[in-house]
């Protein structure tokens, strides 16, 4: 047990490493350049843009990802032929929701356009690819694959502000930097590109139902970034300030995708039910990592944006608390789902989902059109403190706990 302790310990923390050195390769030298360079309306623009990139990437991407590893918990094998398949498929949702938001931004669609819904696409596949070192536990190049992006930021970085490039580039090279290392070490990009098992219907019946999941769930990540747009006239602009009050307990909280990544990894090796004991001391657990960590983004908050964005520390001090402390439970309620993921139907997460996303809408659009900011902080925060209701119930329910609380 003490060895297994160990080895997760070291994985999280290879895990962890590659994503903390991307994310901040993008918040402390990528956005502050942008916002520089560009200013605050167009900085708000490319937020919205890759907002999108990530939400999109995170339905199918990530819908692929997480079924592939529970395809392999479930059956000990998978082929790469039916996730590349799907993969390609999701180009066209990409595309046609990509033009949707550029007109309900009043945007005309040009060349720029095109290079964006392309970006989108490397970025979804990206998403999907870190899944050949999950399978295998291989943290230590899933540190190398992040690694890799970052560097590609970065040269993406130096020909946007020396050569004047499109900011379209920076996120390009990255994901083609990544893209490029799981095809040199690994097999997910390797030959036969769409060899399929037989059950491969019902492995694109669980994809589509883990991207509709994430869709739901993930929209309210993103909605900071993509509603203040639509809805007021001032959105960019409005977009970047709330950006730059909840960047902290973003970036905090992005510890736990690595975490994720290796508990899902531990997870599909893993037989047996959820025992509800053990559930319940993680549901006290994570209550204790929102209060903690929130308390640290706060203090972060004020820091960052005294030394990143002076210009706007005014404006965006009174949303700090609010908006870095719903951040923060987001992404503690995504680890509890992917834990109460590899146990419970897909039909049971898409439903959760759907309601969480529909209070979510309710509450936060009338909030934001009276209140602006602090509307979309609030709505934010009550919103994920249901999603951790829905989860900690679930879990609690999951097939298996009972029998296994009575096994122990």
């Amino acid at each position: 047990m003490k060895n297994k302790l160990k080895q997760f310990v070291r994985d999280y923390i290879f895990g962890a490493g590659g994503l903390v050195i991307m994310t901040g390769v993008v918040s402390f030298a990528v956005y502050p350049t942008i916002g520089r360079v560009l200013g605050i309306e167009e900085q708000g623009r490319i937020l919205f843009y890759m907002a999108v990139a990530g939400l999109l990437a995170s339905t199918f991407g990530s819908g692929a990802n997480y079924a592939r590893m529970r395809h392999y918990a479930e059956e000990g094998t998978t082929k790469n032929g039916e996730y590349n398949i799907f993969l390609l498929l999701s180009l066209i949702p990409i595309a046609l929701i990509t033009l949707a938001l550029s007109f309900l931004r009043r945007e005309t669609p040009d060349l720029s356009l095109f290079f964006i819904i392309l970006l989108i696409f490397l970025t979804n596949v990206r998403q999907y690819l870190d899944v050949e070192y999950r399978l295998k536990k291989n943290f230590v190049r899933f540190f190398f694959y992040y690694f890799s992006i970052a560097c590609g930021y970065t040269a993406g970085l130096l020909l946007f502000y020396f050569l004047h490039a499109s900011w379209i580039l920076i996120f390009g090279l990255g994901e083609v930097f990544g893209i490029s290392y799981v095809f040199m070490t690994g097999r997910v990009l390797r030959p036969p590109f769409f060899e399929r098992t037989a059950r491969s219907s019902g492995h694109f019946r669980t994809m589509s139902g883990i991207s509709a999941s994430f869709f739901l769930s993930d929209f309210v990540s993103a909605s900071d970034r993509l509603l203040f747009p639509v809805l007021l006239t001032n959105g960019d602009e409005l977009t970047s300030i709330y950006y730059y009050s909840s960047l902290v307990g973003k970036m905090m909280s992005l510890l736990s995708s690595p975490l994720n990544g290796v508990l899902s990894g531990y997870l599909a090796n893993e037989k047996g039910g959820l025992r509800r004991k053990r559930f319940a001391q993680i549901i006290l657990l994570m209550l204790g990592v929102w209060v903690l960590v929130s308390a640290l983004a706060l203090l972060g908050s004020h820091i960052f944006v005294w030394l990143f964005y002076r210009d706007f520390y005014e404006v965006s001090k009174p949303f700090f608390l609010l908006a870095n402390a719903g951040q923060v439970l987001y992404f503690i309620c995504n680890t509890m789902m992917v834990i109460v993921l590899r146990y419970m139907k897909e039909r049971v997460q898409i439903i959760a989902s759907a309601g969480y996303t529909a209070f979510f809408l309710l509450v936060t659009i009338p909030l934001i059109r009276h209140f602006g900011i602090r509307g979309m902080a609030w709505g934010i925060l009550l919103a994920n403190v249901l999603k951790f209701i829905l989860y900690s119930v679930l879990g609690l329910l999951s097939p298996g706990g009972e029998q296994d609380e009575k096994g122990e």
